[in-house]
């Protein structure tokens, strides 16, 4: 899976918790106030849609305060765990 296909899905998967915003710019942000329901419902959702385990020290709302940084993770996961 591409990078750009990794980025589309994860995208994907922050809006349908809810955790994206478009910003003044018209691009997608993410929010800064992520519960614990919509937390726990993205690890799922990544967890499954990419075929990895999330590690227990990415369970945390900073994990998901970069996208970049949830990509490099997925990328690094699906390697490792492939």
């Amino acid at each position: 899976m591409s990078r750009q296909e990794i980025t589309d899905k994860i995208y994907e998967l922050l809006d349908e918790v809810g955790a994206v915003e478009i910003n003044e710019g018209g691009n997608k942000v993410l929010i800064s106030d992520m519960d614990s329901i919509q937390l726990i419902s993205l690890v799922v959702e990544i967890e499954e849609c990419f075929g990895i385990e999330i590690p227990d020290e990415y369970l945390v709302t900073e994990f998901f305060e970069n996208v970049e940084h949830v990509i490099d993770v997925v990328q690094q996961l699906m390697n490792e765990q492939s």
